[in-house]
């Protein structure tokens, strides 16, 4: 549903922009003071990450962290590790599109109703084409 706000954790709530079977668009919000998210990849999505406030920490593939600020953008192909957040003072915000977007959405609002340890290898099973755990290098 389009303008649906979802929370991802304590952290990351996500706002639905746009949802078709091409692409899903959000806007992503991080709250001051983040942790790392683990280390993943999707491994048949590319992403694009456009900072519109506040900075967004991220690690992409083999290379250091790095800091995104407003008007910086980011794009992830499928099958590169990745993992971002905002280890700022302030909120960061972003806009954020996933393509194709497969059943990213519907995976988002299963990690919303929370990632007990017995909840975990279920969306790991469930949405393997969305998301899979990358070992750090």
């Amino acid at each position: 549903m389009t303008g649906e706000a979802i929370k991802l954790g304590e952290s990351q709530s996500l706002r639905i922009v746009a949802s078709t079977p091409d692409a899903l668009e959000l806007e992503s919000t991080w709250a001051p003071g983040g942790k790392p998210p683990p280390r993943h990849y999707h491994p048949h999505q590319d992403e694009r990450f456009e900072v519109l406030s506040g900075e967004l920490t991220v690690e992409v593939g083999s290379d250091p962290p790095r800091v995104l600020n407003p008007g910086d953008i980011l794009e992830v192909p499928r099958g590169v590790a990745h993992l971002m957040w905002n280890a700022g003072a302030e909120p960061t915000q972003a806009r954020w599109r996933i393509t194709p977007a497969l059943r990213t959405e519907e995976m988002f609002r299963f990690m919303s109703n929370g990632l007990s340890p017995q909840r975990i290898p279920a969306v790991l099973w469930t949405f393997r084409n969305e998301y899979r755990l990358a070992l750090r290098r």
